[in-house]
């Protein structure tokens, strides 16, 4: 069991592939479950040292606790399918702007496997979200800092970040990668969003390159504001912030 679980965690790391063909000023990165919607589903996890079965975790308060441990290997395979989901209206509300703006370029980047991509682009689909230019990632519990910053890196057009997930751990390791990214002077704007439970969306700071700016001057597509001719376009603020939640049952 231990030998087919490290072979797994191999393949795992050569199949994750990082887009190279962005051409867009702006990307915004989703995560999907306790974010776009909720579902029912379920995470074997299991000894790192020995392969063997530890547990069966449904949350994702309990996958960030373990994970964090570094002492599990975690099977996703029973989240290919996506069970008895609820969109979550504030976030998918968001989520349909950004798809319409045609400067920003959305990614869906779920810690389900690769396997999940066709039930998530279907879901979006059922729900009346265009997937046509949507990259739909499953990274099998990957560190979402990392592969945004190696996407960043890869794809020099990129000025402006944002990203929506609800797990600390996933705003954790953002935050990391955000700190990271500091030599990438290019990086005007990168916006780290937690979705609380009640999918509300809630800003966790900016940065424009190293240095904290305002938030009004941040949203690059927001309209202007007056200022002195002298001075750049001020811009204005961005999400949707403090409304009700609104469940639609799929």
């Amino acid at each position: 069991m231990k030998l087919l679980l490290e072979n797994w965690r191999k393949f795992l790391k050569e199949e994750l592939v990082v887009p190279t063909d962005i051409n867009k000023k702006a990307i915004s990165v989703y995560d999907f479950d306790e974010t776009i919607a909720a579902s029912k589903g379920q995470i074997g996890v299991y000894d790192k040292e020995t392969g063997q079965h530890f547990k069966t975790i449904t949350t994702q308060a309990e996958y960030d606790k373990l994970a964090e441990t570094g002492k599990y290997d975690f099977d996703f395979s029973n989240l290919a399918y996506i069970t008895d989901p609820t969109e979550l209206v504030p976030v998918t509300n968001k989520l349909r702007k950004d798809v319409e703006n045609k400067a920003m370029q959305v990614m869906i980047l779920t810690a389900r496997a690769g396997n999940a991509e066709g039930e998530i682009q279907m879901y979006l689909d059922s729900i009346g979200i265009p997937t046509d230019d949507l990259y739909i990632v499953g990274c099998s519990g990957c560190d979402k800092g990392k592969y945004v910053e190696d996407m960043a890196r890869r794809n020099p057009t990129i000025e402006v970040i944002h990203f929506y997930d609800d797990s600390e751990k996933n705003i954790r390791d953002m935050e990391r990668a955000k700190e990271r990214m500091a030599d990438l002077k290019r990086i005007r704007f990168f916006m780290i969003n937690r979705v609380d439970p009640d999918a509300e969306i809630k800003k966790q700071g900016s940065s424009l390159g190293a240095n904290k700016e305002r938030d009004e001057e941040a949203d690059l597509f927001a309209k202007s504001k007056p200022t002195a001719a002298r001075h750049k376009k001020s811009m204005g603020d961005l999400g949707p912030g403090g409304r009700i939640v609104e469940r639609k049952k799929k």
